[in-house]
């Protein structure tokens, strides 16, 4: 018997602020939090911007500062969940990242120093949140690193644990701090970044005509997973709920994407039946939109291949022109966003974009937030290697 999971805690970190309600106030303004770095570390770059957490995040010796976002994250996420000492040592953990500690990895090498044992180790939030959260210390832990997908793809996994039934409750976390020289450099050998010769705040603009690139981002999310009655029996307010899920490898290139959107298409086929829910079930649709020439041609062409004409007419939303990309943390911070704005009727507009500029066939949300109450809406993320994974998401009756 599959298990009905929703959701009951959220946490967020992001330029935006310290939680989640700041993450949705800035979703809801639209204004993308882009702009120059301006640490000595960056001095070598022509156009050294991003969108670094904006908050103030306690520095503890020898902690990552991935692990001091998500540390902030998983606080606000079990607070609002409720959960006792006994109820957060019994709930799983499921923990995603890409670069881990990239940031103390390069400045131990810059400075000549040798890293101690374990300290570029990707379990270091599973072992932060047991220690300083009690959570996790009855169940079982994961570490999910898949890229750009990995905050969905964590998630995804978590589902499964509660839907199928071996475990009431998880809490997922996902966490990425990428602004060093190394990251920056790398992704502007590829040209995946922005490059355009404007303010660093009109940098993103998804699924626009002057789009060539994406801000990198940075930031944290943690969300509790339950199983419906279990939540209930103990006084939680669920937020939105899970319906199902996908991830497909298409192996076609390490950095590029079909055009054809073929395997995103895939992904979301996969969700949709993992759902049992049909395409015409969908109202809404929350967009990787990473504000690159790929991969937003590649999202149009599978929105269409899978929800044919409606694809021209279902709300999207596309967060990361006002957040940015924070890599493996991206997709669960979308997925923050979605659980504070669905439950409230309205969807953000995205950042930079306009109607006279939109370069795509869809209703993508523009301007001002849109009231709307959509039953389902679906996630999709995509990352380097020809990874893709769609989530399905609905509001709790």
């Amino acid at each position: 018997m599959i298990r009905r999971v929703v959701i009951t805690g959220v946490g967020a970190v992001s330029g935006a602020g310290g939680s989640s309600k700041d993450h949705l106030s800035a979703l809801l303004a639209g204004r993308s939090l882009a702009r120059r770095l301006t640490d000595p570390w960056f001095d070598e770059f022509v156009r050294p911007i991003g969108v670094p957490v904006s908050t103030t995040v306690p520095a503890v010796d020898g902690l990552p500062r991935y692990v001091a976002l998500a540390d902030l994250a998983i606080a606000e996420a079990v607070s609002e969940s409720g959960l006792t000492g006994p109820e957060r040592a019994d709930t799983r953990l499921i923990t995603a990242t890409a670069t881990g500690a990239i940031v103390e990895l390069e400045s131990a090498f810059r400075g000549g120093r040798i890293l101690p044992p374990g300290q570029f180790s990707f379990d270091h939030v599973t072992e932060w949140a047991h220690m300083r959260h009690g959570v996790g210390g009855n169940g079982g832990v994961m570490t999910v690193s898949t890229g750009c997908t990995a905050g969905l793809d964590a998630l995804g996994s978590g589902y499964d644990t509660v839907a199928s039934g071996r475990a009431s409750r998880v809490l997922v976390v996902a966490a990425e701090a990428p602004f060093c020289p190394f990251v920056l450099g790398a992704f502007t050998n590829i040209g995946a970044l922005s490059n355009r010769d404007v303010d660093p705040e009109h940098a993103s603009c998804p699924f626009s005509q002057d789009r060539d690139g994406f801000v990198l981002g940075e930031g944290a999310a943690a969300v509790v997973l339950e199983e419906l009655p279990a939540a209930i029996a103990r006084g939680a307010a669920p937020l939105i709920e899970v319906f199902g899920w996908a991830s497909v490898s298409s192996a076609y290139h390490m950095t590029r994407i079909r055009t054809s959107g073929v395997d995103i298409a895939a992904s979301i086929r996969e969700a949709l039946d993992d759902a049992g829910l049909p395409p015409t079930a969908v109202e809404a649709l929350d967009a990787h939109g990473t504000s690159t020439p790929l991969n937003d041609a590649a999202e149009c062409a599978a929105y269409r291949d899978v929800f044919g004409d409606r694809s021209s007419q279902l709300p999207v939303v596309a967060q990361k022109g006002v957040t940015g990309h924070s890599l493996g943390a991206a997709g669960l911070l979308e997925v923050a966003g979605i659980s504070r704005y669905l439950p409230v009727g309205m969807l953000p507009p995205t950042g930079n974009t306009t109607p006279r500029t939109l370069d795509a066939q869809l209703d993508l949300v523009l301007g001002e937030p849109r009231h709307a109450e959509p039953e389902i809406i679906v996630k999709t993320s995509s990352g380097f290697s020809g990874i893709h994974t769609a989530v399905v998401f609905g509001r709790v009756p």
